[in-house]
C-alpha cells in the first residue's frame, strides 16, 4: 500500500514538471497602432527589421524603411517607391496564422506603381499621383459621406517583401483607436524568415 501511494505522488510530480517545459513555441506576431489621425498629407515609414516607425528624409534613396503609410495609402520600398526589393502579394481573406513562407509558393509579387493621394486638405482638396502600392489600396473600405466613417478592414493577408528581401505577413485590423477615434492604423505582422 505504501508503494502504491508513493507511485501516485511520484506520478503527480512528473506531471507537474512537464507543465514547465520551455519547448512551447512563442508567438512572433507583433501588433502595432500608428497614430496618423492628424497627418493627412505626410508619409510615415515603418521598418520591420527595427520593429518601429523610422524617420526618413528621402524615401527614394534609402533601405531604412519597408512600409510607407499615408493615412490610408501605402507603399513598399521597391518598384517606383524605392531602391529596395519591396513588393506585395495579396493572399486574400485567409487565416493569418496559417500563412507560412512555404505556403506562398510561386505567387507573383506586385511592385509599387502609381496611386492618387491627398496632397493638401485645403478646399477644394488637392490630389496628386505618387509612387505607391495599388494592391494595398483596398485594405480598408474608403469612407463614403459624412462622418462617422467605418473603414471596414478587408481581412486580406498581405505578404510584403521588405527592402532587404525578407518576407513579412501583415493584416490590417482596424483604423480606430480604443476610444473609437478615426485615423489610427492598426495592423499585425510577423517576419517569416
Amino acid at each position: 500500500m505504501i508503494f502504491a501511494v508513493m507511485a501516485i505522488f511520484t506520478q503527480c510530480k512528473k506531471d507537474d514538471n512537464s507543465k514547465n517545459d520551455d519547448t512551447t513555441p512563442t508567438d512572433k506576431t507583433k501588433t502595432v497602432e500608428l497614430d496618423v489621425h492628424n497627418d493627412l498629407v505626410n508619409w510615415r515609414y515603418y521598418s520591420f527589421e527595427k520593429g518601429a516607425e523610422v524617420t526618413i528624409s528621402n524615401y527614394g534613396d534609402t533601405l531604412g524603411w519597408d512600409l510607407g503609410i499615408h493615412y490610408e495609402n501605402f507603399r513598399t520600398n521597391g518598384g517606383t517607391s524605392g531602391i529596395g526589393q519591396g513588393a506585395i502579394i495579396d493572399l486574400g481573406a485567409v487565416n493569418f496564422s496559417d500563412v507560412t513562407l512555404s505556403s506562398i509558393g510561386s505567387s507573383t509579387y506586385t511592385l509599387d506603381d502609381s496611386i492618387t493621394i491627398l496632397a493638401s486638405a485645403s478646399m477644394p482638396p488637392q490630389m496628386e499621383t505618387t509612387p505607391g502600392s495599388v494592391l494595398m489600396e483596398s485594405m480598408f473600405a474608403s469612407p463614403q459621406g459624412p462622418p462617422p466613417h467605418t473603414y471596414t478592414p478587408n481581412n486580406h493577408v498581405y505578404i510584403i517583401r521588405t527592402a532587404s528581401g525578407k518576407h513579412v505577413k501583415l493584416i490590417g485590423t482596424s483604423f480606430f483607436n480604443t476610444l473609437g477615434v478615426e485615423g489610427y492604423f492598426n495592423f499585425k505582422y510577423e517576419v517569416l524568415d
